[in-house]
């Protein structure tokens, strides 16, 4: 891989093997929700996903950058047989252990990876969905790579901060807020990154979402504001302009 590649592996490797090792205790680990689709539905990051994806029970589903394995889990608990990747050793061990403590590690293969060099056989997968992954990668390289382990027919979607409101970024980089985690080496996405993930495919689609929303995080509420998710539906339905700054992007391809 070429050096600066690297040097962004070295730099994520290390923060997520931190976080993780602040994480790996069997009660912290325990999963409540019973199934992915009820997970997204309570989870306002996750709009319109689940309809996307379909019924994910027998289905082989790739889930990128499994981070401590949440959403492993929750696919796992759904029926689906999941492969996941990370890399991060540390954030793998404990997703592994996530697993075995919520009782569905027999469905779920863990691996040590990058997304740029997937260590799966083309065309593996039915689903692939991905939480936060893609603006930590190479578009260049990734694309290629999802592109060829997702079968004809075989639909992919990944939820992905936006990088183009100058407040939202100057917020990440320098407020703290609930939950908040350190910046790596990271890249939020911008309208040509969006649409250099989406070639290729015969079908196509992104949304953007949380414009006025974000403040829901920023203000540590544990709730949804509905007159903030009102004004969103208003504003980004009637002024496509201000789409650009919104903090969330989901992505839809179908091969």
């Amino acid at each position: 891989m070429p050096v600066a590649v690297e040097k962004t592996y070295q730099i994520e490797r290390e923060k997520w093997d931190a976080l993780a090792e602040r994480s790996a205790t069997p009660e912290a680990l325990r999963v409540v929700a019973p199934s992915f689709e009820e997970y997204a539905a309570k989870t306002a990051t996750y709009a319109g996903v689940t309809d996307f994806l379909g019924p994910l029970a027998g289905k082989e589903v790739l889930e990128y950058g499994c981070g401590l394995g949440l959403l492993s889990t929750l696919l796992a608990r759904s029926g689906a047989r999941v492969s996941t990747f990370d890399l991060s050793p540390a954030s793998i061990a404990t997703a592994r252990l996530r697993a075995e403590v919520n009782g569905v590690s027999a469905a779920i293969e863990f691996s040590v990876a990058p997304g740029e060099q997937l260590p799966y056989e083309d065309e593996s997968f039915d689903v692939v969905f991905g939480k936060a992954i893609l603006h930590h990668l190479d578009v260049e390289q990734g694309w290629g790579e999802l592109h060829r382990v997702l079968r004809p027919g075989g639909r992919a979607a990944f939820v992905e901060p936006m990088g183009m409101n100058p407040i939202l970024n100057f917020a990440r980089d320098r407020v703290p807020y609930p939950h908040k985690n350190p910046r790596g080496a990271d890249e939020p996405l911008t309208y040509s990154d969006i649409h250099a993930w989406g070639r290729g495919y015969s079908s196509f689609e992104y949304r953007e979402i949380q414009l006025l929303s974000m403040l829901e995080r920023l203000l540590g509420f544990n709730r949804r504001l509905r007159v903030l998710r009102r004004a969103d539906t208003f504003l980004l339905r009637r002024v496509p302009p201000l789409r650009r700054y919104c903090r969330y992007v989901v992505l839809e391809m179908v091969k």
